[in-house]
């Protein structure tokens, strides 16, 4: 056995004490930064989406809103719908508003398949989303793709 460097037991206790409490204030400290960033709506990328995505040579502060542009191009890409023409005799809930649709509804029907009201789809947007609620799939595939479904082989 080997001696102890604290003089009594009751010191070690009080150093666990101090370094769990240091730790839970970084952790409190760090969720109330995250939580003030995302009111301002400061975005904090991840990791995979900084290796995901080629470099732009637009600032940070001109694509913080979705452009018009944007809002146009996934309008004509995506059009709008109605429920019920599709054929699915399913109920089926919105998993952004968790409503459940009604026949007259007007829906966005995205490449990956999934189905979300209009309304939703374009507040989505607006946060900068750019991907599907669930899948997390493009909304808008890139330009290269587009050009190479669309060319003839």
């Amino acid at each position: 056995m080997g001696l102890s460097p604290y003089s009594n037991p009751s010191d070690a206790g009080i150093l666990c004490m101090i370094l769990v409490q240091t730790a839970m204030s970084i952790s409190f400290m760090k969720e109330n930064l995250l939580s003030i960033l995302h009111v301002l709506r400061v975005r904090m990328a991840s990791w995979d989406e900084y290796s995901n995505q080629p470099a732009t040579a637009e600032p940070f502060e001109s694509r913080e809103i979705p452009s018009r542009t944007y809002m146009e191009e996934f309008r004509s890409l995506i059009p709008t719908i109605r429920y019920d023409s599709l054929s699915c005799t399913a109920k089926q809930d919105c998993s952004v508003c968790l409503v459940e649709f009604k026949p007259d509804a007007e829906i966005n029907r995205l490449s990956c398949g999934h189905v979300f009201h209009k309304s939703c789809v374009e507040k989505w947007l607006n946060y900068w989303n750019l991907t599907c609620p669930l899948c997390r799939d493009r909304m808008i595939a890139p330009k290269e793709t587009q050009e190479n479904t669309t060319s003839p082989m």
